[in-house]
């Protein structure tokens, strides 16, 4: 059995970071916290969000700096690991291999942040797309992530649903977890084996 886990939204939050640096690049933003996060769950565009707030915010400047600055050590600091995502990692990797694969673009900050959050160690090969390649072109390129899928208890595990999308179409079985990027509603769009509210949930599922 395996488990292939999405990382931003999935096993770190990164709802601070994302707030904190649209603050800084619009600082007219008036917006809590909470109605950011509330408009990014409801999949609107930082384009559409400052159509509709800040008209008068160059997108083209705020993107280009976004890009520069979302992964930058400043920001990935910010980052913390769900409650629960230690100790889930920890059962789950006495059972089965964990894999990760996520859409960051620099691989030497990301296994930094990794080490810094102490969840390194779980994974047996973690992919990073860095900009060069999809998820799905990923997979294809290291098959090891994908050894066994006629077997029915290998398992993706995200918060997007696009990352659902491609783990149905692989053979995996899929879980939306529901506290990163989408909400429940906009998940189940994409035919979820199974959606989940806390990461500890997946135990019980991987034991069915």
């Amino acid at each position: 059995m395996s488990i292939i886990f999405d990382l931003d939204g999935t096993l770190l939050d990164a709802s601070k970071r994302m707030y904190s640096l649209f603050c800084e690049l619009v600082p007219d933003c008036t917006l809590t916290k909470k109605e950011y996060w509330n408009y990014k769950r409801n999949q609107v565009s930082h384009k559409i969000l400052l159509e509709w707030k800040y008209p008068q915010a160059d997108f083209a400047d705020f993107n280009e700096r976004w890009m520069e600055l979302i992964e930058s050590e400043r920001y990935l600091n910010i980052d913390t690991v769900y409650p629960d995502t230690i100790e889930t990692l920890e059962k789950l990797r006495q059972r089965t291999t964990l894999y990760l694969l996520t859409a960051r673009q620099r691989k030497d900050r990301l296994l930094n942040e990794l080490r810094r959050l102490d969840i390194e160690k779980y994974f047996k090969k973690i992919l990073a797309t860095e900009r060069n390649y999809s998820k799905e072109e990923l997979l294809q390129r290291n098959p090891l992530a994908v050894t066994d899928i006629s077997n029915k208890k290998n398992y993706f595990v995200s918060d997007m649903g696009k990352d659902i999308a491609l783990g149905n179409q692989i053979g995996y079985r899929t879980v939306a977890i529901t506290h990163g990027f989408m909400n429940r509603e906009r998940l189940q769009d994409y035919n979820p084996k199974a959606i989940i509210d806390e990461l500890k949930e997946l135990l019980m599922i991987c034991e069915g």
